[in-house]
């Protein structure tokens, strides 16, 4: 009885320091279909995709596709910055992300990418070549529970 009520205690506690985050960067990223996909071709693509994220990035805390009428939204979370440009050099010229993110510019065209978090200015040199609509929303308060 005791051991199942420490077991009880033990897990009620309030989260260690270390499993918060104040690091985390969310890219919220709006685009459209094109090329006239399916909605199985972009269910399967966007696995596919959302798989080799999951294998190749460790850093990356999340990754998701929505719809929402014909629009797809792409929700990408990273621990922190660094974490994000591994995954804009994995995408680049040379990664293994590469054709990967070939194939997804054949599916989704981005129209816009929020970037919430306190972005430094490393990672927003380091966007400016994407060439992409980037619009950086700072922290006024957060935690992410890792």
């Amino acid at each position: 009885m005791f051991l199942s009520g420490l077991v009880f205690f033990l897990s009620c506690q309030t989260p260690s320091k270390e499993s918060i985050n104040k690091n985390e960067i969310i890219f919220v990223v709006e685009m459209e279909v094109v090329n006239d996909k399916t909605t199985k071709e972009l269910k399967d693509f966007s696995q596919f995709y959302t798989d080799a994220v999951q294998t190749n990035e460790l850093t990356t805390l999340g990754w998701g596709f929505y719809e929402n009428d014909g629009k797809i939204t792409l929700i990408e979370r990273y621990t922190d910055d660094k974490a994000m440009i591994q995954h804009g050099k994995n995408i680049s010229p040379g990664g293994p992300l590469e054709d990967h993110f070939n194939k997804f510019m054949e599916h989704y065209l981005i129209k816009k990418v929020d970037v919430y978090g306190n972005a430094t200015d490393e990672l927003k040199e380091f966007l400016k070549p994407f060439g992409m609509p980037f619009f950086f929303r700072p922290s006024l308060a957060n935690f992410s529970r890792n």
